[in-house]
């Protein structure tokens, strides 16, 4: 049971650090490239590379006698809502009020997984994931992004898009009897026939369709960026963050999440050769503290703590 969760816990870890680094090859991309054109090249190149790994028995799926909707729910909430969520809110607010609230979402899914998947937190593991949103928010406020908007459809949006997030995760936790592989494979197919449908309508009213098909072929970076986001932040990523939820439950995954944060902040100074300040350092500890406490005040740790005996 330790191996399957320590393999669990480096599968988060995997997932966070590929999600932290997934800026590198969007940052030039997403201000010159529409959305739906970047979405959909990304879920084709994920549906393609699933559908590989399939035909070479690398992965295993069967919906025999299983019910097919909850794992489309699961893909409607992310990737087709909260993308697109996400997506339309960068137009109406800043970079930092997107990362603020973004970074909420493990309270969001701590609150939406108690009624959906019945897993309930402990105060002090609850009390920890709030910790490592508050790593996240003194690391966010310390680099002043984009400044405040304080756009009211821009913030609806991403509450939206937060609680699709979270509703993604939790039924992730409560349809635990569908693999990792299968579900991940069918948010695949959702994005790609959602995101690929979409862009066609947009590309066929702008007549645009052949500019839209060229794309990889004609832009380099927009070609590392697909085969970025398509094969490891979505195939392998998710595939990883199914996996950890079933293994380590729902509140002690999401507790991970700010790690992506720390993993762009950490990106940024060692790579892109950004300065280090005091609140990348102070919200970084913060985080790990919180990550450390979750992952150790669990309900399991607390039942099998014995109660106190009374003073006579």
């Amino acid at each position: 049971m330790k191996e399957k969760q320590g393999s669990a816990i480096a599968a988060t870890l995997i997932t966070r650090v590929i999600w932290g680094f997934s800026f590198l090859f969007t940052r030039t991309i997403v201000v010159r490239i529409n959305f739906l054109n970047l979405l959909s090249w990304r879920f084709f190149v994920a549906f393609l590379t699933f559908s590989i790994l399939i035909a070479f028995n690398v992965f295993k799926i069967d919906f025999k006698g299983k019910k097919i909707g909850p794992l489309i729910a699961i893909a409607i909430a992310e990737p087709l809502i909260f993308f697109t969520l996400e997506s339309i809110a960068l137009y109406y607010t800043s970079a930092t009020e997107t990362s603020l609230l973004i970074a909420t979402i493990p309270i969001a899914a701590m609150l939406i997984g108690i009624p959906v998947a019945k897993q309930i937190p402990t105060g002090k593991q609850a009390f920890s994931i709030v910790l490592t949103v508050a790593g996240v928010m003194v690391i966010v406020l310390g680099q002043s992004i984009g400044g405040i908007k304080f756009n009211v459809v821009g913030y609806l949006v991403l509450v939206a898009a937060v609680f699709s997030a979270a509703v993604c995760y939790s039924l992730s936790a409560k349809y635990c009897e569908y693999s990792s592989a299968e579900k991940t494979f069918v948010m695949m197919l959702v994005g790609f026939i959602g995101f690929g449908g979409a862009a066609l309508m947009r590309n066929l009213a702008a007549g645009t369709v052949e500019e839209w098909l060229k794309l990889p072929f004609k832009d380099k970076e927009f070609l590392i960026a697909v085969l970025y986001l398509g094969v490891l932040s979505s195939v392998i990523a998710y595939l990883g963050q199914h996996y950890s939820i079933s293994v380590i439950g729902l509140n002690r995954n999401v507790s991970f999440s700010s790690l992506t944060t720390l993993t762009t902040v950490l990106a940024g100074v060692f790579i892109l050769n950004e300065r280090l300040n005091a609140s990348m350092i102070f919200g970084g500890i913060i985080i790990l503290i919180g990550v450390y406490g979750a992952n150790y005040f669990t309900p399991q740790r607390e039942r099998a703590i014995p109660s106190q005996p009374e003073d006579s």
